[in-house]
């Protein structure tokens, strides 16, 4: 029976213009999603590429100009242009190491916060500093979002199912065909059942039809598991909405009264409740402003200036190798021996305004996330963000690598600083071994979306359950 209700249902869709023009729309929206994630993805790796070449060749010519000053060949006019001193290549006045984020090619998926991050950070001896493109400079794509899959997935994807289920039973009961299959020799629950499975299928099947190539075209495997992760949450998506619509049908209202009560459904979980979500968490967990950051990091700067004579004496103390000398006696060694000294201290308090900064934000997205059951919307856009590997979870993830890339490209630069070593030819080679490319670690619970969804669909099985028995359609 199922195959000849699929059968049924196949032909019933086909002839409808509705669905040739929704499917068409869909599948034009995921194409130019797709593309949008392609251009976007391949714009950072032309950056990127770019970046990482031009430092290369710059590490050449440093290369050719160190070898010319150790065989007295070359002189150069001040220590800071000298391409042997190990604070210029390391990065205090020039010099340092950029290190990009290589984008995943599931980056496509979603653009997430990758519009608010920097490309790639160059390492220096004390600290990281970000560059590339960022969309700061567009206010209307950082207000509008980016238009990609996740996009199509979370916001569009229901509208199909909708269309194309809004009146599953309700045309049945309005044409009269329903009250012959009441009088037909065969369970009207059976009939039900199969009639339902058999619209399901059709509507997964199309989600996947849409789907699956436009991953392809993007040169994303169908069978990589960011791509079936993709396609099998889309399906998922799909099962949610389809049981919510089951459900309204089969309260027995009208196909229009069923049209506006989905539509409504529709805008509670897409747009009212990550709305009210997001409007909850700020007002909980709210994050200081840019303003009160950049005071309290000029407040912490001018205690520092203020500590710096007692850091200096607790520094000499434990190097008392070192001749501590007036501002007048100095050399630039100097200079930089006693800010490389006390360089811990403020990095900690410098850290820990930071850190309660961002451990508000963190804070924020933490509550938000514990209210992701409340929409299906939240789990797939969570979901797609943490696998596509631009959600805040994961640029958390790849700083934490770009700190410890800095702290070994620091290391061993100090090394030969307290050695009062210069930099040789062979050094410059071991400095191009230096990784310029990151990939940052797994997101932890990176499928907590998927396990919502699942929660989600469970709870809209039992809503259609409860619907359907309270309507006979569903034997008790």
């Amino acid at each position: 029976m199922f195959f000849l209700q699929l059968q049924y249902e196949t032909l019933r869709l086909m002839r409808s213009p509705i669905l040739w023009l929704l499917l068409v729309f869909l599948a034009g929206c995921i194409g130019f999603g797709t593309y949008n994630g392609v251009q976007r993805v391949a714009a950072k790796h032309q950056t990127v590429r770019e970046m990482l070449t031009k430092q290369q060749e710059d590490l050449q010519q440093q290369k050719l100009a160190a070898d010319s000053v150790i065989g007295e060949l070359k002189t150069v006019g001040g220590w800071w242009l000298d391409p042997t001193n190990v604070i210029v290549v390391g990065g205090v006045w020039a010099g340092g190491r950029v290190t990009a984020l290589e984008p995943a090619p599931q980056s496509i998926l979603a653009a997430g916060m990758s519009d608010l991050q920097p490309d790639a950070w160059r390492l220096t001896l004390t600290g990281k500093e970000p560059r590339g493109d960022s969309e700061f400079e567009n206010p209307v794509n950082l207000a509008f979002g980016a238009f990609d899959i996740a996009f199509v997935l979370t916001f569009l994807l229901p509208l199909l199912v909708i269309a194309l289920a809004f009146n599953l039973m309700s045309s049945e009961r309005e044409q009269g065909t329903l009250a012959l299959q009441w009088a037909q020799p065969v369970a009207l629950g059976q009939v039900f059942l199969m009639k339902t499975l058999a619209r399901f299928t059709l509507l997964a099947g199309l989600t996947v039809l849409v789907t699956l190539p436009a991953l392809a075209i993007a040169d994303l495997s169908p069978l990589s598991s960011a791509a079936l992760h993709t396609t099998g949450l889309a399906v998922l998506y799909v099962l949610f909405w389809f049981l919510l619509v089951l459900g309204v049908n089969l309260r027995g209202g009208s196909s229009a009264q069923n049209a506006l009560i989905c539509i409504g459904a529709w805008l509670l979980f897409v747009l009212i409740i990550p709305a009210v979500v997001n409007l909850v968490s700020e007002k909980i967990h709210p994050v200081p402003s840019r303003a009160g950051y950049t005071n309290a990091m000029r407040e912490a700067d001018i205690y520092l200036a203020e500590q710096r004579e007692k850091l200096l004496d607790v520094f000499y103390q434990k190097h008392p190798n070192y001749t501590r000398k007036t501002e007048e006696n100095m050399e630039w060694k100097d200079w930089y021996r006693e800010s490389f000294g006390i360089m811990d201290f403020e990095e900690k308090v410098r850290d820990s305004i930071t850190n309660l900064y961002e451990g508000k934000a963190v804070q924020q997205t933490a509550f938000a996330n514990n209210l992701t059951l409340l929409s299906p919307a939240l789990s797939v856009h969570r979901q797609l963000n943490d696998l596509a590997g631009t959600s805040r979870t994961a640029f958390r993830a790849a700083e934490a690598v770009l700190d410890e890339a800095q702290q070994n490209w620091a290391a061993w630069f100090l090394k030969k600083f307290d050695a009062d070593q210069t930099l040789t030819v062979q050094d410059y080679d071991e400095l191009m071994k230096f990784p310029d490319r990151i990939v940052a670690a797994p997101v932890s619970g990176a499928y907590a979306g998927s396990f919502w969804l699942a929660a989600q669909c469970l709870l809209g099985l039992i809503w259609a359950w409860f619907a359907g028995r309270k309507h006979r359609f569903i034997p008790s």
